[in-house]
């Protein structure tokens, strides 16, 4: 793939492929904040930095928090899980189809500066938010993060 093929919004490209191809191609520690997707759509995210934390927030607009998982695995997060079709059964004519269902799977690389073992995760108004208080990585096995439902 050629990198004007990537950004390219004609032709089939999408500009958060261009994202996810500079931020998501390096597993290494050149890119702190690395995303990579391996299945199905790609939920918005928005990864950022306060004083105290390192957010993840994510748009999963229709599901359930029983419908995600998120799991700390090495320096990433993995979040995954699969929106179903809330839309009636039956013949339909889309005049416009632009909401993403199935499957998905993002990996978000976390900073060396991230407390791990603090992982907290939250589901409130259609939006995942993890957080990690900023300390030293230290190697943890792999392990599920439950989600907490604020309303």
């Amino acid at each position: 793939m050629r990198l004007t093929d990537t950004l390219s919004c004609r032709g089939g490209g999408r500009m958060d492929d261009a994202f996810e191809f500079f931020f998501g191609a390096s597993r290494g520690r050149s890119h702190p904040f690395g995303m990579q997707s391996d299945l199905g759509w790609h939920p918005a995210a928005d990864v950022y930095e306060t004083k105290d934390e390192f957010i993840i927030q994510m748009d999963l607009a229709g599901m359930q928090r029983d419908e995600i998982e998120v799991l700390i695995e090495d320096d990433f997060v993995r979040v995954r899980g699969e929106r179903t079709n809330i839309a009636p059964a039956g013949k339909k004519h889309f005049h416009k189809m632009e909401i993403q269902i199935g499957p998905f799977e993002r990996h978000i690389q976390v900073p060396d500066t991230v407390d791990l073992s603090s992982a907290s995760a939250s589901y409130r108004s259609g939006f995942l938010f993890i957080r990690l208080r900023r300390g030293n990585l230290t190697p943890s096995p792999p392990r599920s993060i439950p989600i907490e439902q604020k309303d």
